[in-house]
């Protein structure tokens, strides 16, 4: 059963969403150390959900529909401010250049790399859902605490060491060379995805 959670949660991690772009936005526009500071902010929310699946939380934020729907918001509204900072990037005049952006300080710092991740993911219910899919298909109420807790932290160490690899595979000088050259494209191909996960989010809530 290990083996099958662990496939589980790579096979979570791989699939296209907010976590997997945001990952990418900021390996390709930040550099590797950016990258990986979100991989590990993911991998903090992933274990912020864990945690309450394992005690129970997560049947009582079930119950009350309204706390759960201010975690769509949240999420929906943090995704589209994402969105739009990306799109607003194709506005700059000046020139790109990764190395120089870096050099001068106006790249990210470690901590807003790791929020960028730690809140994606922490606000967004698909997390909450996978957690609660997951446990409900594996676990009993005979199943020892300590065994939850082992499946939870496989869960979160699966999907957080896919999301440094994919850091580091993208943030390589050849995909960097890539983005370098059609950085604009990227960024509003990024921020178009990252607006239409907010759509889609919203669009949950109300239906």
């Amino acid at each position: 059963m290990f083996l099958e959670i662990f496939v589980i949660g790579i096979l979570a991690g791989m699939s296209p969403g907010p976590d997997f772009f945001i990952v990418m936005k900021n390996s390709l526009g930040f550099g590797k150390k950016i990258g990986i500071a979100s991989a590990l902010g993911i991998g903090a929310a992933l274990m912020i959900h864990a945690t309450y699946t394992v005690l129970g939380l997560a049947v009582i934020i079930q119950t009350y529909i309204y706390v759960f729907k201010t975690i769509q918001i949240i999420g929906a509204a943090y995704l589209a401010y994402l969105g739009v900072q990306a799109l607003l990037s194709l506005f700059k005049k000046e020139k790109f250049t990764l190395e120089a952006q870096l050099e001068s300080g106006n790249g990210k710092s470690f901590w807003q790399g790791f929020k960028n991740g730690f809140i994606c993911n922490v606000f967004n219910p698909k997390a909450f859902l996978f957690f609660l899919s997951v446990f409900s298909q594996f676990f009993s109420v005979d199943t020892p605490k300590w065994i939850e807790w082992a499946y939870g932290l496989e869960v979160v160490m699966a999907v957080t060491g896919w999301f440094i690899f994919l850091s580091l595979m993208i943030s390589s000088k050849f995909f960097r060379s890539l983005y370098q050259r059609g950085h604009k494209v990227l960024d509003g191909f990024f921020g178009g995805i990252l607006l239409y996960f907010s759509y889609r989010l919203s669009k949950n809530i109300f239906d």
